[in-house]
């Protein structure tokens, strides 16, 4: 098996994450032809990464990837056993990809220039905001192990927002939140999760500079 991925996607990273900690036979690697080439057209018709090549067969979006390695390498357990407890984590991280991912998006195109001021305190406003609904989101979340899927599925997001937030001056965004500072404290020390922390800062560093500044 192989996965199109690049190191800056939030989406093939939370992926990353799994197969990383599960230590699975799943190969690297960034998408052959580059970004919506024909190859990866072919095997996702949106043309977008994370894509899983299974050889005859190619499944994408990264959180039915995840569900298929899952089932596919149950151990370690990475979501709970009852149907309760996996719904939850699919929760959470749809949670994280429609909102809390979609309130960086002002952000992002604030780096490129076209957000005034009063549009950036605007979109700082909304990332808190959401937040705000992440820290009230872990009495939902099941009890797990070391690392479970949601966890996997948060990480790239919120340690974007952690970027993006000091870019644009607020030094920490998780202040305020106790349990997500110390979900992130605990979370991003797990050798998996902390690998692919390391892959997106190299990959965004390469990619953006200006956003860390010397």
């Amino acid at each position: 098996m192989q996965l199109y991925s690049i190191a800056i996607s939030p989406y093939a990273s939370r992926c990353r994450v799994q197969i990383y900690h599960k230590n699975l036979p799943v190969e690297i690697v960034p998408p052959p032809g580059g970004m919506r080439s024909a190859e990866v057209l072919a095997r996702n018709p949106g043309g977008r990464i994370p894509v899983l090549d299974l050889g005859g067969e190619a499944l994408a979006e990264s959180w039915a990837i995840m569900e298929y390695l899952e089932a596919c390498h149950p151990e370690p357990p990475m979501q709970p056993s009852d149907p309760l407890g996996r719904a939850r984590l699919s929760e959470l991280c749809r949670f994280a990809d429609l909102y809390l991912a979609t309130a960086m998006f002002p952000l992002f195109k604030a780096l490129r220039g076209g957000v005034d001021k009063a549009g950036i305190a605007e979109a700082k406003a909304g990332l808190a905001q959401q937040l705000t609904v992440l820290e009230q989101q872990w009495a939902r979340k099941p009890a797990g192990g070391e690392l479970d899927l949601g966890d996997a599925a948060l990480v790239p997001i919120v340690w974007y927002a952690q970027i993006l937030s000091r870019h644009f001056g607020t030094a920490d965004c998780l202040a305020g939140l106790p349990q997500t500072s110390a979900w992130w404290s605990r979370v991003s020390t797990v050798p998996a999760a902390a690998r692919v922390i390391d892959e997106l800062d190299s990959g965004l560093r390469a990619a953006l500079p200006a956003l860390f500044p010397a």
